[in-house]
């Protein structure tokens, strides 16, 4: 079989293989697996195999970062310091950092492909690995080998994701800043800041509206103000990995929305694309009218709710991601409700909305102008006709 060459998440496949010292014939099978158009009844064998070898596919931390973060990896084990003892941290079959504590030799690399160029720190101490400022080509299995009087290794599967560094809002929004968290350990710390101030239960009467979960960590800022806008910083530290993320919020002032019946209703998200969001929904009262949906990327319209009162009249805006209303009536006046949300954050907006009725009078002399025009219209046709 034509061996072709291997992507970079192949090589780290075929890494994570060999650190856990997996029989040759199989990495044989995994090489030809990866290198060729493999099928897929010979992907289930060689998952099978896998099973087979080793019983489980062994990791031993599992994080999710956001791009931007800042994550430190800790050894779970203890790095000894006899001179015969080192270690290597790889992602993949790439080595990138290389330990021995005895000769203080503490050093490491770029990668392959360059991809952690100015990115690794090395804790000389911990033997900890700091991978700074995230990007989405980081994803990958880390492993960190110990050799010498203690041999050990440490599998660490590492997902970055896209996401929003700067996220502008209206004030009123509430807004939740989510950690990832699904269940704080006793020993784990979450610490969030604004600037200098802690937000782990502040004094300070501008934080009021601020509520953490003791569940996750994440905070919701209710009914944020413009004196609210600025870099929120947060710092995860566990007994495996250590994480710092920064947020810019930006805060502008919210505008009722007011418009005259007939005319068209915009219900602004202030977004110009949807990256960075996995949904984004609109609600009339408690009936959801329409929907973005990342799995899909469609623009779905639930025209039919509400009693069909806006069947027909929905299309999301041609120049950013913005839901609009058109030939609006004054029924339509209500408090619409935006939700935004990522895996970073979500935002809650109340959109209030009023629609002026034509007053009566002036609907009349319409009628009538038209009426006019229309007569007026007839007998020059009629003139025309005679001199004909």
């Amino acid at each position: 079989m034509m061996q072709l060459p291997l992507s970079q998440k192949s090589r780290d496949l075929v890494g994570l293989l060999r650190v856990h010292d997996y029989p040759a014939s199989l990495l044989s099978f995994i090489l030809d697996a990866v290198g060729s158009d493999i099928s897929m009844r010979n992907m289930f064998l060689f998952w099978g195999a896998l099973l087979l070898v080793d019983g489980v596919f062994c990791v031993d931390v599992t994080v999710t970062v956001m791009e931007g973060d800042s994550l430190t990896l800790k050894p779970q084990t203890v790095i000894p310091e006899g001179e015969d003892d080192s270690a290597l941290w790889k992602i993949g079959d790439s080595i990138i950092a290389r330990i021995n504590k005895a000769k203080g030799r503490f050093s490491t690399s770029e990668g392959d492909d360059e991809r952690f160029k100015g990115r690794l720190k090395l804790d000389h101490q911990t033997g900890s690995l700091t991978i700074t400022n995230t990007r989405t080509n980081h994803t990958g299995l880390y492993t960190l080998k110990i050799s010498g009087t203690t041999e050990k290794s440490d599998t660490f599967s590492v997902t970055v994701s896209d996401a929003v560094k700067s996220l502008s809002v209206m004030e009123g929004d509430t807004v939740t800043l989510h950690t990832g968290v699904t269940d704080i350990q006793r020993d784990d710390q979450i610490k969030w800041k604004f600037g200098d101030q802690d937000l782990n239960g502040p004094d300070d009467t501008r934080w009021r509206n601020i509520h953490r979960n003791d569940e996750t960590g994440e905070i919701t800022i209710r009914n944020i103000q413009r004196d609210q806008s600025g870099d929120y910083e947060l710092e995860i530290n566990t007994s495996s990995v250590i994480l710092h993320r920064k947020l810019h919020i930006n805060i502008s002032e919210m505008k009722p929305v007011s418009e005259k019946e007939g005319e068209s209703i915009t219900l602004d998200t202030g977004l110009i694309e949807k990256k960075g969001y996995d949904m984004i929904f609109w609600k009339f009262k408690d009936y959801l009218i329409a929907e973005i949906n990342k799995g899909t990327d469609d623009f779905v319209k639930h025209d039919t709710s509400a009693g069909g009162k806006f069947k027909g009249r929905l299309k999301m805006h041609p120049q950013n991601v913005s839901l609009v209303i058109s030939d609006s009536k004054p029924t339509d006046s209500e408090v619409y409700h935006l939700t935004m949300g990522s895996s970073s954050h979500t935002i809650q907006r109340d959109i209030s909305v009023t629609v002026s009725a034509i007053p009566q009078s002036s609907a009349v002399l319409w009628i009538v102008i038209g009426i006019v025009g229309i007569v007026i219209g007839i007998v020059i046709g009629i003139i025309g006709a005679k001199k004909c």
